[in-house]
């Protein structure tokens, strides 16, 4: 080999090195916002633990109550992803939303239905109110199923927009709304304020979209490795989250005892 031949040789090598290496360092800032902590919780370890850094993947964890108002927000383009329920984003799809379900985090309905310690049956909701986070949404849904199961009408009762659980709770606590629908973790808080438990969807087994990855069509198709290396992690995460026990407890315990920011913002 000439000398000539040599110097190209060497250069191409040192331009391939070069560019895998700036790849490597490249990383994708990506908006992920979620409506509660449901499914949630692996993406924090994941993130603890590396595992969406490896994928080139810097995530900035967003949180909004309720799945309508941040579908707003996906659709507005102020997220790339959105981690929310089936309902709202099939009312959003029919409504000529261009949005996608890459994957499901959640398939199970995991709700209770609480109400005052007044409350003690069905038949006592008639002309109460029922606070959910908005209309459209999860909670809107798992009221109205509940209304079903307990063979009352929506008319029956005061269905009303009050926000995210802990703004339900609240209210439970002012006296604005005698009733909502909580998962299990704030459940067991909404029973140590002296709540009672009228219906339980998680004894049902009851199968439902509870939360999804939502990404626009346009995101998908000018993004889709990063769509790709977002699942990607994802399922690893899940499965780091199911094999480090301990760490996942702690996670969970660090999500309930830790109220979410006024600015309803949680940058890892």
């Amino acid at each position: 080999m000439t000398f000539k031949k040599t110097c190209i040789v060497v250069l191409l090598i040192g331009v391939i090195i070069g560019a895998g290496v700036r790849s490597f360092a490249q990383t994708t800032n990506v908006r992920v916002a979620f409506n509660g902590f449901g499914g949630i919780a692996p993406i924090y370890l994941g993130q603890d633990a590396g595992i969406f850094k490896k994928q080139g993947l810097n995530l900035e964890m967003i949180f909004i109550p309720g799945g309508s108002l941040s579908l707003q927000a996906l659709i507005g383009k102020s997220l790339e992803i959105l981690m929310t329920g089936g309902p709202p984003v099939v009312n959003a799809y029919l409504q000529g939303a261009k949005i996608k379900i890459i994957g499901g985090a959640v398939n199970l309905l995991p709700y209770t239905f609480i109400a005052t310690a007044a409350i003690r049956n069905p038949e006592q909701l008639k002309g109460k109110k029922i606070g959910i986070s908005r209309f459209g949404s999860n909670t809107d849904y798992v009221v109205r199923l509940a209304l079903n199961q307990f063979a009352l009408a929506a008319n029956d009762v005061q269905v009303i927009q009050v926000g995210g659980s802990q703004a339900r709770l609240v209210a439970m606590k002012s006296g604005a709304i005698q009733a909502t629908v909580l998962s299990p973790e704030e459940t067991a808080v909404a029973q140590k304020m002296g709540y009672g438990v009228l219906l339980d969807f998680i004894e049902k087994g009851i199968e439902f979209p509870h939360v999804n990855v939502v990404v626009r069509d346009d995101y998908l198709e000018s993004q889709p490795q990063t769509a790709r290396s977002f699942m990607r992690a994802y399922v690893e995460s899940v499965r780091y989250y199911k094999t480090h026990r301990d760490e996942a407890v702690k996670k969970i315990i660090f999500f309930e005892q830790t109220s979410r920011p006024a600015n309803g913002r949680s940058d890892l």
